[in-house]
């Protein structure tokens, strides 16, 4: 082997080892990294147990607490990282924990009172797949199957085949929008879960009973009812919305889009403008277009407190002619600190309030920095950006996108395809330059759908409409209506 081929060789080696040692090195640091609610989750899920279906021992305890613990650590918290909103939020993680700590607590009493054919992962899976997304739902299937099997090892056969369920849970809920297809799918995961039993049966797994074919169908339709009366408890008190709670918010009688109707019309257009942007573009790319439609109403609620100070309410006053560009800066700054005040009063999904502070990100005020620049060379562009932070995620990168793009369209005198088209590309690209996106994991690709969706959604918003003709009286005369009606009886007569 010649001897460059020898040195590829051991710089591949070289590569692979120290590859292998960080990847070790990654899975024990979550040991050291991990907060408290884990270990919190593991040691009340043991003690429980060891209280509830044996009797107190020391050495049971331990062993269940320990094994709980790794598997959380060691499966649950590696596959976290990977989900996006338990990296922005803590508020995330410690719903994951609290939900996985409620559902293993069902799951011991109905161990315990009713028998382990009751036991099923579609509560706790199906709370956190509407709540935290599909992954959250599949880690949380294999923790909640995996307590089954350390509780009832003798069946741990039932066990395993409940790990499936819970994954196909996960699978089908994920991205539900109404509570009836909550129901329908657990209809579905009863008759999967009877026909397993029966599998296991035949298999000389399980010992058939017409009890315990009963008790496994029933326990998903059970389930889902526990789903559905809790999801608005801990929606309100987690800020975690599901789906069906954001379509529930985006009725359009929520008080806060009252309230931004009456007081500021404008904006309150200009943000249904922007969901329609927002939603199109968050479905090309294959995020979650709910989030972006219904946040885009909220975006500028608190414009609602000083709403003539927007140019979207203003008839023929304009304030800021009255003002300094610092002023006028610190007005326009300020609906972004108001709209999050009110996200927190009203219990607005969190994400709602990422939206409100992200959808400037740190822009410049262009046109109060260029007028304090007239009047001082001094002035930095600093002084006059948005406080951020810039967009975290997506959605919230589409809306920033949406803002713009909708705004500036508006100036156009006659907005054809081709200008409407050169007109997005222009700002989207601007704003990249800017480095806004770079938080929000919008890729080139994504970028170039978005501008293609805004471009497709404007066009047929702004197109133009045909005149329609006057009757010949109007056109002759051109006189009021009640004349023309006059004019109209005299000829008949």
């Amino acid at each position: 082997m010649p001897m460059s081929a020898q040195k590829k060789q051991k710089e591949r080696n070289r590569l692979s080892l120290y590859t292998g040692f960080q990847q070790i090195k990654d899975t024990f640091s979550v040991l050291v990294t991990s907060r408290i609610e884990p270990f919190l989750t593991a040691f009340s899920l043991a003690l429980l147990s060891v209280l509830l279906i044996w009797q107190w021992d020391v050495f049971r305890f331990f062993f269940i607490f320990f094994l709980l613990l790794l598997l959380e650590l060691f499966v649950s918290e590696t596959a976290l990282k990977t989900v996006r909103f338990f990296q922005i939020h803590i508020q995330y993680r410690r719903t994951f924990y609290f939900l996985l700590l409620i559902s293993g607590f069902l799951i011991i009493l109905t161990g315990k009172y009713i028998g382990y054919q009751a036991m099923s992962p579609y509560l706790g899976v199906s709370l956190i797949t509407v709540l935290l997304g599909k992954r959250a739902g599949q880690i949380s299937a294999i923790f909640l199957s995996s307590f089954i099997i350390l509780l009832f090892p003798s069946h741990s056969a039932f066990a395993f085949f409940l790990i499936f369920i819970g994954y196909l849970t996960a699978r089908l809920v994920s991205g539900v929008d109404r509570r009836i297809e909550l129901t329908f799918h657990a209809l579905l995961i009863s008759l999967i879960k009877m026909g397993g039993y029966f599998f296991l049966v035949l298999s000389n797994f399980e010992i058939f009973s017409m009890r315990s074919l009963i008790l496994i169908g029933v326990a998903p339709l059970v389930s889902t009812v526990l789903v559905i009366g809790m999801l608005p408890y801990i929606e309100w008190i987690s800020r975690i919305y599901s789906n069906i709670g954001m379509l529930e918010l985006g009725n359009l009688n929520h008080s806060l889009l009252k309230d931004l109707m009456q007081k500021a019309p404008g904006t309150y257009f200009h943000s249904f403008m922007l969901s329609n942007l927002s939603e199109a573009a968050a479905e090309k790319i294959g995020v979650n277009p709910i989030l972006a439609r219904v946040g885009a109403y909220f975006h500028d609620i608190g414009k609602t407190k000083k709403p003539d100070f927007f140019t979207e309410n203003q008839v023929e006053d304009n304030p800021h002619n009255r003002l300094n560009p610092s002023m006028s800066y610190l007005v326009l700054t300020e609906h972004v600190k108001f709209g999050g005040e009110l996200a927190r009063k009203y219990k607005l999904p969190i994400l709602f309030e990422d939206l409100i502070y992200q959808h400037h990100g740190t822009r410049v005020q262009k046109f109060f920095y260029n007028k304090a620049k007239n009047k001082d060379m001094d002035t930095s562009d600093d002084q006059y950006r948005y406080s951020g932070p810039k967009p975290q995620f997506k959605e919230a990168g589409i809306l920033m996108l949406a803002d713009s793009c909708e705004a500036a369209v508006k100036s156009l005198e006659s907005p054809t395809p081709q200008k409407v088209q050169e007109l997005v590309g222009d700002i989207i690209n601007g704003i990249y330059l800017e480095r806004q996106l770079d938080d929000s994991g919008l890729t080139l690709k994504e970028l170039e759908e978005i501008a293609q969706e805004f471009t497709r959604v404007i066009v047929k918003a702004y197109h133009k409409r045909i005149e329609y003709p006057k009757e010949a009286e109007e056109v002759e005369d051109n006189l009021p209506i009640s004349k023309v009606e006059d004019k109209k009886k005299e000829k008949e007569e």
